[in-house]
């Protein structure tokens, strides 16, 4: 029994044998891309994601399905998309589904889906590729726009934490957030390094000087009570924190940055899908498709947490 379904024009079909023909029309063109995850356990790092369209006029879905550990709703593709090969299996594949009732969100994002609607056709991808473009903004919450932090001193990571300046919430890695070391912007935004505070007068200003003081201790290093954060470090409040004090000059070795906090606003997600081999339910027919655009999803922000290695 020969089985077609009709997957815009460009779709090449193949089959082996004559009879029917099933006509769709596969059309998720005006349908929003949603989404859910699930995780195996706490302890794992791999996420299920779950894409899906939903068409309600027509009953029908079109659904992708991938576990992994790369980040793609923290951290940008950048140059390189994020990559899946797709299959039959129950970890990564792409389905297509024709229900005899309309179908909701619930179907896809409960662990066990609900006997109701029920599908009456099914096709599940063989072979295939999805590629994830994920773009977005970082954001520090430091109030620097990030193109005037981009370099600072000629550096793209000043304290060489492995967190570029534009997102990193302390930029010269001193354990005192940068919003909170005296910086001026000027009317544009940018940074008036002339204007910003400069405690030992050395020409950088604090949020660039690892020794705020110049009393030859490392700011991090001022920090008493070793909590990572010596803004509550206080030996004479007439001053200040012992790092602004350069008659307090003692160096508790702390040597560890604070846990770091950065944002990923206006994120999008770009999903494509190429090579795709579907099988239906009772393996009778196959349809290819070189190619499907499986749209744009917007995704809201997310927060990364992550503490620094010290370097040695």
């Amino acid at each position: 029994m020969k089985k077609i379904l009709l997957l815009f024009s460009l779709i090449a079909l193949n089959s082996c044998d004559d009879g029917d023909i099933i006509v769709s029309s596969f059309d998720f063109s005006e349908q929003d891309v949603d989404y859910c995850s699930t995780v195996d356990d706490t302890e794992s790092e791999t996420v299920n994601y779950i894409f899906y369209k939903i068409n309600s006029d027509t009953n029908e879905a079109i659904a992708f399905r991938i576990s992994t550990d790369e980040p793609i709703l923290t951290e940008l593709s950048n140059e390189t998309a994020y990559t899946f090969n797709l299959g039959s299996s129950s970890d990564t594949f792409v389905s297509y589904r024709i229900f005899n009732n309309p179908v909701t969100s619930d179907y896809f994002c409960n662990e066990v889906p609900p006997s109701q609607p029920s599908v009456t056709e099914e096709y599940i991808s063989a072979e295939g590729t999805v590629t994830i473009v994920t773009e977005g903004e970082y954001d520090d919450d430091d109030d620097i726009d990030a193109e005037f932090e981009m370099t600072l001193n000629g550096e793209t990571d000043l304290d060489g934490d492995g967190i570029p300046n534009y997102y990193d919430f302390d930029d010269d890695g001193d354990n005192v957030p940068t919003n909170q070391e005296g910086v001026v912007l000027n009317e544009d935004g940018s940074i008036d390094m002339e204007g910003s505070l400069d405690t030992d007068g050395d020409g950088i200003p604090n949020f660039m000087d690892p020794d705020d003081d110049g009393d030859g201790v490392l700011t991090i290093n001022e920090d008493v009570d070793r909590d990572l954060n010596p803004n509550n470090d206080v030996t004479d409040v007439s001053i200040g924190p012992d790092y602004l004090n350069d008659n307090i000059a003692i160096d508790y070795n702390v040597n560890a940055f604070r846990e770091h906090t950065y944002n990923l606003n206006n994120i999008t997600l770009t999903i494509n899908l190429t090579d795709l081999v579907f099988i239906s339910q009772n393996g009778e027919a196959t349809i290819r498709q070189e190619e499907l655009l499986f749209g744009e999803y917007s995704a809201p922000s997310e927060k990364t947490q992550v503490t620094p290695e010290f370097p040695e």
